[in-house]
Formats: structure tokens, C-alpha cells, sequence
């Protein structure tokens, strides 16, 4: 499916309105990049309005010259399971009867058939390998690999589900892109933030969480309980679940949105600058792949001049990383609004030397618009120097002044 992008949704997402304004917003370079990770049944647009709270809730903490170098994005799930319906319907016929809840667990009180039956199912679903997907995971990564090699730190605000994404992102990371990733937890379904399970942890927990309270109620039937709830909210909020990021929270003026908010500016100050391997830009591509010795990045700007390992400097942007030895990154990027020129940017790839089949993942950065593809190649002779093989394509349309489009396709 082909993804349009328009400069007006990064002016929405940022709280801006000027077209000006938002064009040299995707090509102004920030320092550290703050993502919202969401939770299960989450719509994307529900996730950028998570994002656009943080925002606004930092832009009124931090002095300004710290707030500027901040960008912020979502890191998006959209896996969509039948548990959390199974614990919400669970919980809100047991809300209000905590006692019958244990009495049930401890067989003290014969079990319904339609609590048992729930439970049952949620033992064989609610694990971390059914939560979260391969897909949505290897797509976090390599946004946070990227954004490090770029120099830039990370700040993940993770909600429900998002805490199992996010923890096991960290696990896949090195140890020196480690030193630039941080987590701040909310509601968090896992037993531990980041590998710190203490008191200590950047999580916030609201006591009156019943999607949380219930989780380690039922913790018999769970491969770990999460962490115990450690916030309260004077007020109650519209949420009747007290598990919403957006009403519950981040309620303004609440202790779980002073806690949130507290924790991410300490996070913020904690965080290693990472040393820049590429380079940032308004576009860029990004290649790594397995084991084999050499596949090769290939792109042919709208200009029409080719960028690869034996003309590494194009007329629009270049590629800043040829990697002869390993398994990437090579990277290609256009550096600013000056450079980036209308038209097609064709991405392609060639095998150059190895032996067995091998999978090359890409991923493609245009404005805000993030996509990735695998490319599975049979044999070395996947493209040739001369004529590699086309594997993705950005059309921009638009200019610094008025705006840009961006669309992302196969």
C-alpha cells in the first residue's frame, strides 16, 4: 500500500501551522528524538495524540534552548489481539467485588465456566512473544539504530504494551547504542524497565490501573506479574478502566503526569551522546543484512546521477557509509531542504560477493514518513554493479517554501 505524508502533519504533530515553518521543521537537525510506544488496540491517530501531549507537557517544563533540540515520533504497534478484550471484559464484571476475585483464584468459591474459560485463554495468548510482533519489533529497532548512528539519543515514553516492545528493542541493541537509550514506563505490563526491576525504575503505575491490578492478580496464569502499582491520582478520571494514557495519566496536574513528565526530563539528563557514525537528513536510506561478505546500496537521484560505492558524492545527497568488511550500515542521505530536489529517488541493491541466500533490510526515512522493507536474495547474483535490481522508490513533490510531499513505494 503506497503511504502518503504531508508537511501539514508534521505541523500538526508539532503544534505548528505555517507551511514555512514546518518545512524547515523535517530538515532542521535535533539532537535527541522522544517516541511514544503504544499499547494493544491503539489506532495511529490515538498514538500521535500521546506524542503531541508529551510534547506540550515538556515545552512547559524545559527552558526553551533544551526543548529545540527535542523531535518527537511514534513508535507504532498495531497489533490488535483478542486479550486486552478478554481482560477488560473479565474486569468489568468483577469491578467492585475484589474479594469474589480472589475467592475465585483461591478455589475458595466454585468457578464459572465463563471465568475459567477467559483465563484459560488468557494463559495461552498474554506472553511476550504473542504481544509483540516480529514485524513491528524489527521496525523499532532499526528506527533506533538509525536515529543513534545519526547522533542523536533516544527517549522512549512506552504505555502498556509498548513496555514489552521497548524492553526487548534494548535487548537487541549494543552496548554502546545502549548508553543513548532510555525508557520512561508507563502502566507497564512487564516486571521491569529496561532491565531495572527497583523502585528506583522510571515507571509510573497507577494503583487504580484495573487492567494492571488484574494482571497480577491473575499472575498464575502469566509468565511474570508487572511491577507493583506506585502512583495515586487524587481525582478520578473518565476512564473507568484507570489505564488510559491520554485521560488517566497525563490528566493535567495529576501525580502520574508530574511523575511522567519528571521522569523524562531525568532521563533526558542521564543519556549518552552517541558518536556519529552517518550522517542525519531529510531523507535517508539505510541498508544491513546478514552474514554474508558484501551486498552493495545503490540510488539514482531525480538528477539522474548514480550514488554507490564507486561514486559516493551525488548531486543531491551521498553515501556517507560504504561498509566493505561487515553487515552494514551503508547509508545514503540528502542532507537538507537545499539539496533535496523533486521527483523519484530509486533505491536499488546488488549482491556483490557471498555464497548462500541472504535477506538485506532497508530502511527508508523521508520527512517524517518511515518505512521498511526485506529483500530476500536467492544467490550472489541478486543485481550486478551495472545494473542492480530496483527494491523501493521516494517521490517528493513540493518545495521549502510551500511544503513537501512524500510517498514511499515498492
Amino acid at each position: 500500500m503506497k503511504h502518503f505524508i504531508y508537511i501539514l502533519i508534521s505541523c500538526l504533530i508539532c503544534g505548528l501551522v505555517q507551511a514555512e515553518t514546518c518545512s524547515a521543521s523535517i530538515c532542521d537537525t535535533k539532537e535527541t528524538t522522544i517516541f511514544f510506544g503504544n499499547g494493544l488496540k491503539t489506532l495511529e491517530k490515538k498514538t500521535y495524540d500521546s506524542i503531541n501531549i508529551v510534547r506540550q507537557r515538556l515545552i512547559s517544563v524545559l527552558p526553551p534552548e533544551e526543548f529545540e533540540v527535542l523531535e518527537f515520533d511514534i513508535s507504532y504497534n498495531g497489533t490488535h489481539t483478542l486479550t486486552l478484550d478478554l481482560l477488560e471484559s473479565t474486569i468489568q464484571i468483577l469491578t467492585g467485588n475484589t474479594s469474589r476475585f480472589w475467592r475465585l483464584f483461591f478455589e475458595l468459591e466454585i468457578m464459572p465456566d465463563w471465568f475459567a474459560d477467559k483465563f484459560n485463554l488468557l494463559a495461552t495468548v498474554l506472553d511476550k512473544s504473542a504481544l509483540v510482533t516480529t514485524d513491528s519489533l524489527r521496525n523499532h529497532v532499526n528506527t533506533y539504530q538509525t536515529a543513534i548512528a545519526e547522533g542523536k539519543k533516544i527517549v522512549l515514553v512506552a504505555h502498556s504494551q509498548g513496555n514489552l516492545f521497548g524492553n526487548q528493542a534494548y535487548s537487541l541493541l549494543d552496548n554502546r547504542e545502549k548508553q543513548s537509550f532510555g525508557m520512561v514506563s508507563v502502566a507497564n505490563v512487564d516486571n521491569n524497565v529496561l532491565g531495572n526491576n527497583t523502585a528506583e525504575a522510571p515507571y509510573s503505575t497507577l494503583i487504580n490501573d484495573k487492567v494492571i491490578v488484574a494482571i497480577i492478580a491473575a499472575q498464575i496464569v502469566l509468565p511474570s506479574k508487572p511491577m507493583a502499582p506506585n502512583t495515586e491520582n487524587l481525582s478520578e478520571s473518565e476512564d473507568s478502566l484507570g489505564h488510559s494514557f491520554i485521560d488517566s495519566y497525563m490528566a493535567k496536574g495529576s501525580a502520574s503526569e508530574i511523575s511522567i513528565t519528571g521522569d523524562i526530563v531525568s532521563v533526558l539528563g542521564n543519556l549518552a551522546t552517541p558518536s556519529k557514525i552517518v550522517e542525519p537528513g531529510v531523507i535517508t536510506v539505510s541498508l544491513t543484512w546478514g552474514s554474508e561478505p558484501d551486498v552493495d546500496l545503490h540510488v539514482y537521484e531525480p538528477n539522474g546521477t548514480k550514488v554507490s560505492w564507486f561514486n559516493l558524492q551525488g548531486i543531491s545527497g551521498a553515501l556517507d557509509r560504504d561498509d566493505r568488511s561487515g553487515w552494514g550500515p551503508e547509508h545514503y542521505h540528502v542532507p537538507g531542504c537545499d539539496t533535496l530536489e523533486e521527483g523519484i529517488y530509486h533505491i536499488a541493491l546488488d549482491y556483490f560477493n557471498g555464497d548462500d541466500p541472504e535477506t538485506a533490510t532497508i530502511q527508508v526515512e523521508a520527512g517524517t514518513l518511515v518505512r521498511t522493507f526485506e529483500i530476500h536474495m536467492g544467490s550472489e547474483y541478486y543485481g550486478t554493479p551495472n545494473y542492480p535490481k530496483l527494491v523501493s522508490n521516494i517521490l517528493v513533490k513540493g518545495n521549502e517554501n510551500d511544503g513537501y510531499v512524500f510517498e514511499i513505494f515498492e
